[in-house]
């Protein structure tokens, strides 16, 4: 044999070193991969922070004016609360913007209100204050929240009769929402 040529097993020696070598530099790059970098966590938990305070803002509500919704004036400013939103335009009765009943010439259909034309209660504003009042206990029990308070918003169209908003409170009143706030827009002033 040549002396230069590598015998059978320095061939096999080196092959086996290069096989190890191999498997040592894919173990490395697996680590690699697989260990969390805190740069990038951050910068999603940052936007993600951003998202969210944006899209919260300041005001627990809003409450957007249409040609349905013409909102009395006031000169105060004292903000909106968090709390459910039952919302009465000319053509409806909303309740967190879904809405629960029709509206015509300015009152509800007899056939939605349980004692009839004469009645105060409306059966689907009745029925969707009572869930979204369980739906609220719910939460709490399990978030830690505190006792229900039964706060509602109402906001009304500046033209809705007194008798129409009496049947609201009322029913409001009989799904366990005992506290109300009127919510009007900014622009009020007094007259001299």
């Amino acid at each position: 044999m040549d002396p230069q040529m590598p015998s059978q097993s320095q061939v096999d020696a080196r092959w086996a070193a290069k096989r190890k070598e191999k498997k040592a530099k894919r173990r490395n790059k697996e680590t690699e991969r697989t260990k969390l970098n805190i740069n990038s966590l951050m910068d999603a938990f940052t936007i993600i922070l951003c998202f969210l305070l944006k899209q919260f803002g300041s005001d627990p509500v809003q409450i957007r004016e249409s040609e349905d919704l013409k909102l009395p004036r006031t000169s105060s400013d004292e903000g909106l609360v968090d709390a459910t939103v039952i919302g009465i335009s000319q053509r409806s009765i909303q309740v967190n913007d879904k809405k629960v009943a029709d509206l015509r010439n300015g009152a509800v259909d007899e056939s939605m209100k349980r004692d009839g034309q004469e009645g105060l209660m409306i059966n689907p504003l009745f029925d969707e204050l009572k869930e979204t009042a369980q739906h609220i206990k719910m939460i709490q029990a399990r978030t830690g929240g505190g006792k229900f308070e039964g706060e509602a918003l109402v906001v009304a169209d500046k033209g809705t009769n007194y008798r129409l908003i009496s049947e609201v409170l009322y029913t409001a009143g009989q799904a366990e929402f005992q506290k109300f706030k009127f919510v009007a827009a900014e622009g009020g002033g007094n007259k001299k």
